[in-house]
């Protein structure tokens, strides 16, 4: 395993906080995805890392910010049980701790927004969906 990029480390400590939620759980028949399956079971989470920065500055060591977005997909009518799901998404992240294997977190995790998409078709399936966008910090 790289003692360079943080995101598998990252990646796991976030599916823990996402799956082990019963809430979440209860809301998402779909469940928590890093990969979304060809053919998911709605509404369902799938969350993706996109980018991983150093952020260190002059300094020597590694302080990378990786930028996090979370989709949710629904397929009611009207965006409100996709908005319940975010929202507790959301909940769950915002202000967060995370214990990522070999790392330490640097602050908090940063909520900054969520986007509406237009309705859109997975596999000819009118689906809505909703991307919450986070930044982390984390250091060795």
């Amino acid at each position: 395993m790289s003692t360079h990029l943080a995101a598998s480390p990252v990646a796991e400590a976030l599916f823990a906080v996402l799956t082990l939620d019963a809430t979440l759980d209860g809301l998402v028949p779909g469940g928590v995805h890093d990969d979304l399956p060809q053919d998911p079971t709605y509404p369902c989470v799938w969350y993706e890392l996109l980018s991983e920065t150093d952020r260190r500055g002059l300094g020597t060591g590694s302080l990378p910010e990786l930028e996090l977005r979370v989709h949710v997909y629904a397929l009611y009518p009207g965006r409100q049980p996709a908005q319940a799901i975010v929202d507790r998404v959301i909940a769950l992240l915002k202000d967060a701790a995370l214990t990522p294997t070999g790392w330490t977190q640097a602050g908090l995790v940063f909520y900054d927004t969520t986007t509406a998409l237009p309705l859109d078709e997975m596999n000819g399936v009118k689906v809505h969906e909703l991307v919450a966008s986070f930044r982390i910090f984390v250091e060795q």
